[in-house]
């Protein structure tokens, strides 16, 4: 049994435990899980239509788990029709190339929906799902989702807007890959990594070129040219931005 098969088979066990078989969150002390996980879902905007009943009815329906960096926790060959809700962390859903490489179809921040299931149009077509920071998961199965919409269909219009949105972002990271060159997808994902004071930290150049889809080696001499232009500076899984105008430039913001 592969890691994601078991975190697979214990996800299919919560789903049908439901909340009798709830987790500890991280970092939560003491207090009571169910509190936590209650909390976690009033955050989501997709829940918001729901009446107070009807979000007690779905803490009892969701199963919560944990998942630490670098745990793969859904694999092309698994089956079975759920959702999940990344309430804390990130999550990077990628492909096995035929020659190795590594692609990233999408990297997504806590709150955002995803999952194994046409009924939303929500498929990951033989992606790996990947914990790259620790991780608060909520899954929900098809017959819950179902039952959900039924009880409210406005939870309906808020997963298709939400469908909506990750549709624009995949079509521009598309047009991207099809009429950026690889310098100016780098820029573009150096400004959109960065922080307040322009550092990218944590990210290797093995994990730029996963994100954009080519060879460790063209990332690095990408970066040594912007380097050389004295717009970044270069350390250990640290990059400064130092101008950020001609970095805009190429990427066409």
């Amino acid at each position: 049994m592969t890691a994601a098969t078991g975190l697979h088979h214990k996800i299919s066990q919560l789903t049908r435990g439901k909340s009798q078989r709830l987790v500890q969150m991280p970092g939560e002390g003491a207090r009571d899980p169910r509190d936590v996980k209650f909390e976690y879902l009033l955050e989501q905007d997709v829940f918001e239509p729901l009446s107070g009943d009807e979000k007690r009815w779905l803490m009892e329906s969701t199963a919560m788990v944990t998942c630490e960096r670098g745990q793969v926790f859904h694999s092309p060959d698994e089956l079975g029709e759920v959702v999940f809700i990344l309430k804390r962390g990130k999550v990077e859903l990628y492909r096995l190339h035929s020659d190795g490489r590594k692609i990233v179809v999408a990297t997504l921040a806590q709150g955002s929906i995803f999952g194994e299931m046409s009924l939303i149009g929500q498929r990951m077509y033989g992606c790996f799902a990947e914990a790259i920071e620790d991780c608060v998961i909520c899954v929900l199965s098809r017959m819950d989702l179902q039952a959900l919409v039924r009880r409210n269909p406005d939870v309906a219009l808020k997963i298709l807007a939400e469908m909506g949105n990750r549709l624009n972002e995949r079509e521009a990271e598309i047009e991207a890959i099809s009429f950026q060159t690889i310098p100016a997808r780098l820029a573009a994902l150096l400004l959109k990594e960065s922080d307040s004071v322009g550092s990218v930290a944590g990210m290797t150049h093995q994990d730029m070129a996963d994100r954009l889809g080519t060879y460790r080696e063209t990332v690095s001499q990408s970066l040594g040219r912007f380097r050389e232009s004295g717009w970044i500076t270069v350390e250990p899984k640290l990059i400064k931005i130092v101008d950020r105008t001609p970095l805009e430039h190429l990427a066409d913001y």
